[in-house]
């Protein structure tokens, strides 16, 4: 924990936590494009020459992870061509760690409060009663008898118990993008709870996780400390049954008790002075504060392209929607506010697939609304809020060279964001967002 005193103002920008976790893994899909120590990018990874499973930047990399991988090195060569799934290597690590003393590790949170393995949350009797996480659990048995048939497996109240810890208190590992590359067990962070909004934010440096405060604090109280566990950018029942299905509470939190951001689910263009005209599902639309109404016909055509659009989200798979997205954009044009999350949702959509596409033009048509969309549904000191500007400022300076000053604002911002969410010491701000300054001089 960083030198905080209890009872003075926390600035926001402070990093209040550091945590190295209990046990973590590295995505799959990263093997070939991440160590498996540091989960830091290297283009000359080397294999594990045991299991050639796993890479890693070099020798001190590999050694370093050698302590976690030793045990998984021969099982990865027993089960071959099989190779385990991310959650059953990620289980498989916490039972081989708990059985060589691991149980006994601690994390402090302060000098006199510390966290081991055994204090996380298991609710154990809500899983015992959810069928799909039950399910699941018994898959993995099956597979861990068989991955780790060499080992004495924990009893059955055990490793329901471990299970439970995993789901419950695993953090996804995210790159300074805010991708996912992995995921990890961390002993001290497991105490925050969760609010749609959030007053810091979890972000890593390789395998490190930093809590961070986006919000001044009178003063620092663990109990007062909050951080989002899922996408904000979603209505209230959608975070609300993630919530109780993945976690099993309701969520209480101030966003989920007023609407003050949520009214914008479904926000109409008022035809006459473009601002919002909000209103639930299937109701008639209320006068706009400029006195315009909307005519019955324009209700109506934005109820079925709501409908029809919110479809679409639930079909999109990963793969190229953009032809969808057109299609869904379309029916909204001039119908929809930019902040209705509808909307929002759609162009979230369409701009990933023109990146991914290279459609530099597009990308940029899709990107510029979402920017205050982002800032209601993210929070204008979101870490998302800040790459979307990033990748904003990229593209406009690829892509023309006369908007310098529209990129240097987009960046400006982003890296003021960044300064709060990630630091300047982390290195994704020293390494990836400070040199970037360069290609604007």
């Amino acid at each position: 924990m960083r030198n905080t005193g209890k009872h003075e103002p926390i600035p926001k920008g402070t990093t209040i936590l550091e945590s190295v976790p209990f046990v973590y893994c590295l995505k799959s899909s990263f093997r070939r494009e991440l160590c498996d120590f540091c989960l830091k990018a290297n283009s000359n990874l080397r294999k594990c020459l045991g299991c050639m499973v796993v890479s890693y930047c070099g020798r001190v990399c590999q050694r370093e992870g050698w302590k976690d991988h030793k045990g998984e090195c021969k099982n990865f060569v027993r089960v071959k061509p099989n190779v385990p799934t991310d959650s059953v290597r990620l289980i498989a690590r916490l039972i081989l760690k708990l059985q060589r003393g691991g149980d006994m590790e601690a994390e402090h949170v302060t000098p006199i409060w510390s966290r081991k393995f055994k204090d996380l949350l298991s609710h154990r009797k809500e899983i015992k009663e959810d069928t799909k996480r039950m399910e699941y659990f018994m898959t993995i048995c099956g597979v861990l008898n068989e991955y780790l048939s060499n080992e004495i497996l924990p009893n059955s109240v055990e490793l329901l118990g471990i299970y439970g810890r995993m789901c419950i208190n695993s953090f996804n590992i995210l790159n300074g993008e805010m991708q996912a590359i992995g995921t990890g067990i961390y002993l001290a962070p497991s105490i925050l709870d969760h609010s749609c909004s959030p007053n810091a934010v979890a972000t890593f440096d390789g395998f490190k996780l930093r809590i961070q405060l986006t919000q001044e604090l009178p003063k620092l109280e663990w109990d007062s400390i909050r951080i989002s566990y899922i996408d904000l950018m979603n209505s209230k029942s959608h975070r609300k049954k993630e919530l109780k299905d993945r976690y099993y509470f309701d969520c209480d939190c101030p966003r989920c008790k007023n609407d003050d951001i949520d009214c914008y689910h479904y926000a109409a263009k008022c035809p006459t002075c473009q601002k919002p005209v909000i209103a639930k599902k299937g109701e008639q639309f209320p006068p706009c504060v400029c006195g315009s109404q909307l005519n019955s016909s324009l209700a109506k055509q934005f109820w079925e392209a709501s409908e029809f659009s919110e479809q679409q989200l639930l079909l999109m798979q990963e793969t190229n929607y953009l032809d969808v997205c057109k299609l869904c954009i379309a029916k909204q044009e001039n119908l929809f506010h930019d902040l209705c999350l509808v909307r929002s949702k759609i162009m979230d959509a369409a701009f990933d697939s023109a990146i991914q596409l290279q459609l530099w033009e597009a990308a940029i048509q899709y990107g510029i609304p979402l920017i205050q969309a982002y800032k209601l549904w993210y929070g204008e000191e979101h870490p998302l809020t800040a790459i979307l500007l990033l990748k904003l400022f990229k593209i406009t300076l690829l892509i023309s060279t006369t908007n310098d000053s529209v990129a240097q604002k987009y960046y400006e911002e982003a890296a003021k964001i960044l300064e709060i969410t990630h630091g300047r010491d982390s290195s994704f701000y020293r390494q990836e967002v400070k040199p970037l300054i360069r290609q604007l001089r």
